[in-house]
């Protein structure tokens, strides 16, 4: 089962699609998918009512050409960029006054 074990996996349906994002040796053969990616979480819990929060991380991004794919569940934000962007993504943020850790 690909949610088994560990490490982020998230499952979205709508009526036309199924999403899984997880680790890529949990793809079984003959699934069409797209590898490559890093994740960076952002810690939560975040209240509903507290808006930017998404916003002040993808626009540093966005504006330097790195393209993210955001992942949310009810606690926390999680950010996927393509790994060959990953250093530049850090360092990016970091500029942006965001701790990584």
């Amino acid at each position: 089962m690909w949610a088994d074990g560990d490490g982020f996996v998230s499952i979205s349906r709508t009526d036309d699609e199924l999403s899984v994002v997880c680790q890529r040796e949990r793809v079984p053969d003959g699934v069409k998918f797209d590898d490559g990616w890093s994740c960076f979480k952002l810690q939560g819990p975040f209240g509903f009512g507290e808006t930017g929060i998404i916003l002040s991380v993808i626009e540093p991004l966005s504006s330097n050409g790195v393209g993210v794919f955001v992942v949310s569940t009810f606690d926390g934000d999680h950010l996927l960029v393509k790994t060959t962007d990953a250093e530049k993504t850090r360092t990016l943020l970091r500029q942006a006054g965001h701790l990584l850790v």
